[in-house]
Order: structure tokens, then C-alpha cells, then sequence
């Protein structure tokens, strides 16, 4: 019975996931339709841009289904659907992952309270159906649990706020130590005196990492809140701590990606992670499956070589590299207007790293020689022994390289800024987002630097980093550990 019980919860669970997974591509699609009714302000006919000077002052209405908006409540609108989100696409990616992993001795009392809170959350993100799944499923692992039937569960509500409050009062009775032996009352001292020190250092633990905690969230939330506020709130000597949802201006955003091009460059910096990232994980799995496995001469000489060509800085050999795919090499980038490939250029020079192969090289080490040897008896060649053996054991490791890879490409800097400033009108057109960070054009002609719209690019550089962590951290400090220094 508690078997059929686990498993019809777990089956309920999984149909609420679909239901989560709807509503939150409903809040995306929401999300998008009022953020591309935000009104930008007009051309200027002279200079043929936008004046960002006036932004904070306008005060359109919006028209949506019938219904009339001002800038406040379109403001509240987008506010209320980006909540929605940060709370719910965490949730649902956690509860996948835990509903897959579960077994029938996790469920307990614990459990069955996170689904009702999670329950509560459906209900107040306007997810009517995976709030009612989850109160029914919540009653299911009551039964569970408990052996309650759900009226029986009422029933026993009130009895146990009783019994609770019973056993508190009878631990607030003081005992008499006029009525205790000397022995009996040294003990009693001794565990209280244990119990106030225990309390006071768990105390002490948790205001040191909750103090930890706020001095590394509190720059983000800075940023955030910055990025969504106005010219005048931005610069202002008594900058507000908080913001009402109606106050979020995210037609800050929308000027960043579409009036300053950021649109763009987010799309070029992820052509270039995607393909360098490609690169580098092929490279990198041969060259360290040859340096752990293949046998040839020079092969420590070589790999020690390459170790220690990561003592020299890379910005060593930025001049060599813009040689080779300049004009006088592989002519990709100083050639005439509209003959420039600034793609390859950012691209094949890193399709390589040293500390990746050595990581990796590592992590190929610890596998057993035994099943090396077993393969190429049977027959196996070193490619298909790589793919079906080495690469599926090594895949922690590999895919902590492929997320450090993306990161490095995102906010890489100095040798982007160098390919695309040769001179061509057309290389502002190849920025990748951290160049676009820096040079874009951020003051205006009245002299005025729109700090909210520069904290908002920011924002745009850092989220996406940051959410990527998150979600795969757990991958990422597994892959680093288990690159080790065996072999």
C-alpha cells in the first residue's frame, strides 16, 4: 500500500510538471508581449537617435486586450510576470530533479509540508491547476506518512496544537534544586551550560554566513535595482534601498537592446561561445585522451612543453596571433570594407586551452589501464574506446569545462576589442558584449552619463553568468574535483 501510495504521488507530480512548465511558458510569452509595447522615445530628425534625456519623463498608455495602461501599471504588469518566473523556473527545475531522485524513505513530515508551501506558491503565481495537484498530492502523502485519510487529518489538527502546547508548558516547569543530590545538580548545570554554548556558537555560525552572504548579494541587488530605476533616481545623493514594483523601469532594457545595439551583441558573443566552445572540447578530449593513453615518443617531453606554457600570460600572445590572422597572415581581419571575417579571427585562435587538456588529461589517468587493455583485446579501436568509454566516464569533467569555456568567451575583452578595432567602419558591428560594455555610447550630448542604462547593460552581462552557475554549480565543482592529480 505505502509503495502504491509513493508511487501515485510521484505520478502526480510528474502531470504537475507539465502544468509548471505551461504557465511559465505563458509568463514568458507574456512577459515579451507587454516588455515589446513599451514605448521608446522619439528620433531626434537632426542626429537620428533616440533622446534618452526625456526617457524618464514619458508617460505613454498602452492598449492590451481591451484594457488601457498607463506607464505605472505596465510597470507593475512586467514586475509581477519577471516574479512569477524567478520563483517558479527554479522550483520546477529543483522538483524535476528531485522527483527523478527520490526514493520511497525520503517522504516524511518535511516533504509533505514543502509541497503545500509549493502548493501555496502555484496558487499565488496563478497556476490554479498545479496548486490543486499538489493539495491533493500533499493529502496523498499525508496518507503516506501519516495514515490519514484527509478528514481524519482535520480532525487531528486541533488535538495536536494541544499536545504541542502540553509539551511545551512542561518543559517551561522549573525543577526545584533544593530537591536535587549534589551529583543530580552539577549534571543538570553541566548540560545547561553545554546547551547555551552549542546555541550560541550555531548563533554565531549563522550571523557569520548570513553577514557573508549580504556583502556578496548586496552589489547584485544594487546593480538590479540601478539598472531599473531612473536618470534622476540613479544619481541621486539619497538613493532609495527599494523600489514598489509600479517604480521598475524596464524600458531601461528595452534602450539597451534595442537603441544601443545590445540585441546584437549578445547574439555575436554567443555565435562566438557556441563555436569556440565546440572547438575547445574536441580539441581538448583528443589531445588529452592521446597524452593519458597513446604511446609515442616525446610524449612526456611534449605534454611538459605545453605545462609550461601556461606560466607565460596569455596577453604574451595576443601580438603573435593578431599577426597571423591580420592582413600580412591568414587575412581575416585589415583586409578592405566588407572582406573581413571577424568571426574566425575571435574564434579558431582559441579553440584551445592547456589548463583544459591537463584537467582532462588528469581525469583520463584515473581510469583503470585494465579496461584499455580489455578493449584493444577485443578488438576495440582507440576512437571507439574513447567515445563509448573514456568520454561517458569523463563527462563530469568534460561539461565543467564546456560551462568555464562559455564563461571565459562571454567576457572575454582584450582580444575582441583588438580584432574589431582595425579601422573598419563595419567591426562595431562584431562587438562582443563586454566591448559593448565599454565603448557603447553611454553619455549623451548634454554631457549626461545615463548610469541606470549602463547598470542595466551590466546586468545583461552578469545575469545570464550568474543563472548558468546556479543551475549547474553542483556539475561544475564535481568536474573540478574529480579532474585531480592521479598519474
Amino acid at each position: 500500500m505505502d509503495k502504491q501510495l509513493f508511487q501515485k504521488s510521484k505520478k502526480i507530480e510528474s502531470i504537475t510538471f507539465i502544468f509548471d512548465a505551461i504557465a511559465i511558458i505563458a509568463y514568458i510569452v507574456l512577459f515579451l508581449m507587454f516588455f515589446n509595447l513599451l514605448q521608446l522615445p522619439d528620433l531626434d530628425p537632426i542626429s537620428g537617435s533616440m533622446d534618452l534625456d526625456n526617457l524618464e519623463f514619458l508617460n505613454p498608455t498602452y492598449q492590451f486586450l481591451g484594457s488601457t495602461f498607463d506607464k505605472w501599471q505596465m510597470n507593475s504588469v512586467i514586475s509581477i510576470l519577471a516574479i512569477f518566473l524567478i520563483v517558479t523556473f527554479p522550483m520546477l527545475f529543483i522538483n524535476v530533479k528531485k522527483n527523478k531522485t527520490r526514493t520511497i524513505y525520503e517522504v516524511d513530515s518535511y516533504a509533505v509540508g514543502s509541497k503545500f508551501v509549493q502548493a501555496m506558491i502555484n496558487l499565488l503565481t496563478l497556476n490554479f491547476v498545479g496548486a490543486g495537484l499538489r493539495i491533493y498530492n500533499t493529502f496523498v502523502l499525508i496518507k503516506f506518512v501519516k495514515g490519514y485519510t484527509p478528514k481524519q487529518f482535520f480532525k487531528s489538527i486541533i488535538p495536536a496544537i494541544k499536545a504541542k502546547i502540553a509539551e511545551r508548558k512542561t518543559k517551561k516547569v522549573k525543577v526545584d534544586e533544593s530537591t536535587l543530590d549534589e551529583y543530580a545538580l552539577s549534571l543538570k548545570r553541566s548540560i545547561s551550560r553545554q546547551t547555551t554554548v552549542g546555541v550560541i556558537r550555531l548563533l554565531s555560525t549563522y550571523l557569520f554566513l548570513v553577514l557573508m552572504a549580504l556583502i556578496i548579494i548586496i552589489p547584485f541587488y544594487w546593480m538590479i535595482l540601478t539598472s531599473l530605476k531612473t536618470f534622476t533616481e540613479s544619481v541621486s545623493m539619497n538613493p532609495k534601498f527599494f523600489l514598489s514594483i509600479s517604480r521598475w523601469n524596464w524600458v531601461n532594457y528595452k534602450v539597451v537592446l534595442t537603441e544601443l545595439n545590445f540585441g546584437l551583441y549578445i547574439k555575436n558573443t554567443v555565435i562566438v561561445a557556441i563555436f569556440s566552445t565546440i572547438g575547445t572540447i574536441v580539441t581538448t578530449v583528443f589531445a588529452a585522451y592521446a597524452f593519458a593513453r597513446i604511446e609515442f615518443k616525446g610524449r612526456e617531453l611534449l605534454f611538459s612543453i605545453l605545462i609550461m606554457t601556461m606560466m607565460i600570460p596569455g596577453e604574451l600572445y595576443i601580438i603573435t596571433n593578431f599577426i597571423t590572422v591580420s592582413r600580412n597572415g591568414l587575412g581575416w581581419v585589415g583586409m578592405p570594407t566588407g572582406e573581413n571575417q571577424y568571426f574566425l579571427a575571435m574564434i579558431i585562435p582559441f579553440m584551445t586551452s592547456i589548463s583544459y587538456i591537463f584537467f582532462l588529461r588528469q581525469n583520463f589517468k584515473q581510469i583503470p589501464e585494465s579496461l584499455y587493455k580489455a578493449a584493444r583485446v577485443d578488438g576495440c579501436s582507440d576512437f571507439k574506446y574513447l567515445t563509448r568509454v573514456m568520454v561517458p566516464i569523463a563527462s563530469p569533467t568534460i561539461f565543467t569545462i564546456t560551462i568555464l569555456n562559455v564563461f571565459s568567451s562571454w567576457n572575454a575583452y582584450i582580444w575582441p576589442r583588438i580584432i574589431t578595432g582595425v579601422g573598419d567602419p563595419e567591426a562595431k558591428n562584431y562587438w562582443l558584449i563586454s566591448n559593448a560594455l565599454r565603448d557603447s555610447a553611454f553619455v549623451q550630448d548634454s554631457g549626461r552619463v545615463m548610469y541606470n542604462l549602463q547598470i542595466a547593460a551590466s546586468a545583461l552581462v552578469t545575469v545570464p553568468l550568474l543563472i548558468v552557475f546556479f543551475m549547474f554549480r553542483k556539475y561544475i565543482m564535481n568536474g573540478i574535483g574529480r579532474s585531480g592529480t592521479k598519474g
